[in-house]
């Protein structure tokens, strides 16, 4: 065998091991790409709402709801989930968030504190439908799906 159709054949075995190095890699990303993506939808999936009973300032009725989403957060910011437009709610108030199956409220170190079913709560508590949240002036009632 002459030296150059060696080097031939060691090109085009080259050749195929780089193409099945790329080719394992595409793959790996389009894997990762489509689970992250399943994973994103099931995040923004709204797992129930929060609906407000009993209002404070006047941009928030009775009857007005929110989307309750695997993490769900509740203030007076714009940015938040619930966007609850009082001078008594903090900027962050509190977190709505599913954990391991379960529902937990979690007060965000509020400047007047966060209550649930008129009790006020300084640690992460579980939740559920049913439930009354106050955040300032405004109580929310938990309706799950």
């Amino acid at each position: 065998m002459s030296p150059n159709l060696i080097f031939f054949i060691l090109r085009i075995i080259l050749a195929l091991l780089i193409l099945s190095f790329l080719g394992a890699i595409f793959f790996l990303l389009w894997k990762d790409v489509t689970r992250a993506t399943i994973e994103s939808q099931a995040r923004d999936k709204v797992r129930g709402r929060l609906i407000v009973i009993e209002g404070g300032m006047p941009p928030i009725r009775v009857g007005d709801s929110f989307p309750l989403l695997t993490l769900t957060s509740i203030g007076r910011a714009p940015t938040n989930t619930a966007h609850i437009d009082d001078d008594t709610a903090s900027l962050e108030h509190a977190l709505v968030h599913l954990r391991d199956g379960r529902w937990w409220l979690e007060d965000l170190d509020s400047r007047n504190g966060t209550l649930l079913n008129n009790n006020k709560i300084d640690h992460p508590v579980p939740v559920g439908a049913g439930d009354v949240i106050e955040v300032g002036r405004v109580k929310l009632k938990i309706e799950l799906n």
